[in-house]
């Protein structure tokens, strides 16, 4: 298999550790109606496959309490060694060519993660043999696709809509990640054999300066520099849109967040 590098791999720490912060404190809390859905509750043992800073493997371990356990794992575990409980085992681990205990876990789960790897199906299908038969598969991955300026009198909202636009064509074209990935997400653990498949899409309205906002303006300057280096992109345009994101009387619709789960049969 092809080595990977994640998006934000090359990134310095702290631009990247505010990222996942600003991700964990907007969907978190719908992350975890999810699992409580699912039933997650004491004795579980629970698998995270790239955990980022660890929040969720930190709530889950209050969830299985001492008789359960966490695994949160990560190709680059340098946030997740903040993480204080007993219970989680932080774990050095690329989904792409490491094993997994096969049948070894009550949940496993991801977020984010499927859309940046080469082959998610792949990915996806090692985390599936890892599900204990009667378990649970949980994945939830971005789509960019309802990415769009609905501030029709800004005159800059064109340019807004156009910049993202061609920064998802970007992304796919080079296979950097896929942006569009988080409408596959059902069908694939639908494809894997998995039944009492749910699929639930969060997409929200956003605001200049709000935490999505702020999400959203940090991840389009990961990729702008290569872009304006390809003449794709000019700086104007992207000044103009980051101005936007911070801008709190301009309104967007925001990418949608997928999420689906599903049991493994008997």
């Amino acid at each position: 298999m092809s080595e990977h590098r994640y998006v934000a791999s090359d990134e310095k720490a702290e631009l990247e550790l505010d990222r996942l912060r600003t991700l964990e404190k907007i969907f978190d809390p719908t992350t975890k109606r999810h699992l409580e859905v699912i039933g997650v509750s004491e004795g579980w043992k629970c698998l995270e496959v790239g955990a980022g800073t660890g929040s969720v493997a930190q709530w889950l371990s209050t969830r299985v309490g001492p008789t359960g356990k966490i695994v949160a794992t990560e190709i680059n575990i340098r946030f997740l060694q903040l993480l204080n409980a007993s219970s989680i085992e932080i774990r050095q681990h690329d989904i792409t060519k490491d094993d997994l205990e096969k049948g070894g876990y009550d949940l496993v789960y991801c977020r984010t993660l499927l859309m940046q790897l080469p082959e998610p199906e792949e990915a996806l299908k090692r985390m599936a043999d890892a599900v204990r038969t009667g378990g649970w598969l949980l994945a939830e991955e971005w789509d960019y696709g309802s990415m769009f300026s609905t501030d029709v009198t800004n005159p800059s909202a064109a340019t807004f809509t156009t910049t993202w636009r061609a920064f998802i064509d970007f992304l796919r074209e080079k296979r950097i990640v896929d942006p569009l990935f988080g409408r596959r997400v059902r069908g694939l653990i639908e494809q894997l054999g998995f039944v009492d498949v749910t699929q639930e899409g969060l997409t929200q309205m956003c605001r200049g300066d709000e935490p999505l906002a702020q999400f959203d303006a940090a991840t389009l300057l990961m990729g702008a520099r290569p872009m304006i280096n390809a003449g794709l992109l000019t700086q104007e345009q992207h000044d103009t849109v980051q101005r936007l994101h911070k801008d709190r009387t301009f309104n967007y619709l925001g990418a949608t967040m997928f999420s689906a789960w599903g049991r493994k049969p008997h």
